[in-house]
């Protein structure tokens, strides 16, 4: 942690974007109802607000501390991303992911602030083969004066990106920002469910520890999790039963979470994909990596996912329809052995975003006709469970009861193996009762 790094005050900008945007969005409604003429001119204010409140919070990276773009041909990503600097980002419109880092280390005494420039050196030699490529690389939140000021700015900056429908990349930063990340998702969407990669859970903050400056990387599950009006479901993923207090495991259980060891998950990686699919917010610690593949991670272990599993679930959750956000946190850059870890992070955003450019926009519950359904009868009830599965990517659902009503949830072509076992799949169950609570 560099305790003599510049900090930035945000003070400033709270109260002015906020009556700003008030009083525009007031002057839009009045506007609106007398002379919906008006109408465009105020769409037009509210896009500048927005631009400009990012621009606020955001700083634009030296290219001294990026590759030589001068040297780079069409095709590389530092070539084609939007940047403040190159381009002045007075207009969004078109982006889909929207790429930032975040330099706040101070709970974790570790120097992850280098992380988010440290990536962009490997990120913007990658080469990209989408078409529609729209990606722009909004800058670094810098440290505020308090830890509350920098994740005030993270949930601001994520909130109005996905009021936009642009997607967050989040770099760098210790891993207790990632409840920066859920505020932007409670501030902008009504609930949100949520799935984490880490070695280890991070539950060990008490009732009394929840301030934003007592928030620790390992701690920040608890202020999250008992945030039940904005969280719809949760997911640990990864991690490893010795490094883990089997009550941290009783705990998500207790609370019908989903929580899966890294054996479970080694044996079958497709698994992943339902967890992933039915999130709006990955959020991934370096540690969960085997030190050989992620040298760089701020909690090094001998064990954890391989390079080739990382980025086949950050393709995962970019072909999610619902994930809407993404952060990779606890890379420390000094400990990195010739950017290999830097290496790994850019491949996964790589891949992250190929998934986002080739989703299919599937919606079982509104159209049926591109869906194969399956019926499985238990032999000894009335029970019954609906299985879809969707012709165009062999991608699988299953309905779940709640209350009165129903719900699709993602599953995997192993849940309706075991439901025509006559065995309730684990994943319906913890779902229906994690509803119906």
């Amino acid at each position: 942690m560099n305790e003599n790094k510049p900090k930035t005050s945000y003070s400033h900008i709270i109260w002015l974007s906020s009556l700003f945007l008030g009083v525009v969005l007031l002057g839009l409604c009045c506007i609106l109802r007398a002379k919906p003429a008006m109408a465009t001119l105020f769409i037009f204010l509210i896009n500048y607000l927005f631009v400009h409140m990012l621009q606020d919070f955001l700083t634009p990276v030296s290219p001294e501390k990026l590759p030589n773009l001068a040297v780079l041909t069409a095709n590389q990503w530092g070539k084609k991303l939007l940047r403040p600097a190159d381009d002045g980002l007075n207009n969004l419109e078109g982006v889909k992911i929207a790429l930032f880092g975040v330099e706040e280390d101070r709970t974790g005494q570790t120097e992850c602030f280098l992380a988010p420039d440290t990536i962009r050196r490997q990120l913007y030699l990658l080469y990209n083969w989408e078409p529609g490529f729209a990606i722009a690389d909004l800058g670094n939140i810098v440290a505020g004066n308090t830890r509350s000021d920098t994740c005030f700015a993270v949930q601001k900056v994520v909130a109005a990106l996905l009021r936009e429908g642009i997607i967050p990349i989040l770099m760098g930063g210790t891993h207790d920002v990632s409840y920066a990340q859920f505020l932007g998702h409670a501030e902008a969407e009504s609930s949100t469910s949520v799935v984490v990669f880490d070695e280890k859970i991070d539950l060990f903050t008490t009732p009394a520890e929840t301030g934003a400056e007592d928030l620790s990387p390992d701690g920040f599950l608890y202020p999250l999790l008992t945030r039940k009006l904005n969280l719809s479901g949760f997911a640990h993923i990864g991690y490893q039963r010795y490094l883990t207090d089997p009550e941290m495991v009783n705990t998500l259980e207790n609370l019908h979470f989903e929580c899966y060891s890294l054996g479970e998950i080694r044996n079958n990686i497709e698994e992943v994909e339902p967890l992933v699919r039915h999130a709006q917010m990955i959020s991934l610690d370096l540690s969960c990596l085997r030190a050989a593949d992620a040298p760089g991670a701020v909690a090094l272990s001998s064990n954890g996912l391989f390079a080739e599993e990382a980025c086949r679930i950050a393709r995962y959750a970019g072909l999610s329809d619902h994930v809407t956000s993404i952060g990779f946190y606890q890379f420390n850059p000094p400990q990195d052995l010739q950017d290999q870890t830097a290496r790994l992070i850019a491949h996964m955003i790589w891949y992250f975003a190929e998934g986002v450019m080739n989703r299919k926009g599937e919606q079982p519950e509104t159209d049926k006709r591109t869906y194969l359904t399956y019926i499985v009868n238990f032999k000894d009830s009335d029970h019954e469970i609906a299985f879809f599965k969707s012709k165009k990517s062999g991608r699988w659902w299953m309905k779940v009861p709640v209350r009165k009503k129903y719900t699709l949830i993602p599953c995997s072509y192993s849940d309706y193996e075991t439901a025509c076992k006559d065995e309730i799949p684990d994943r319906w169950m913890k779902a229906f009762l994690r509803f119906n609570n």
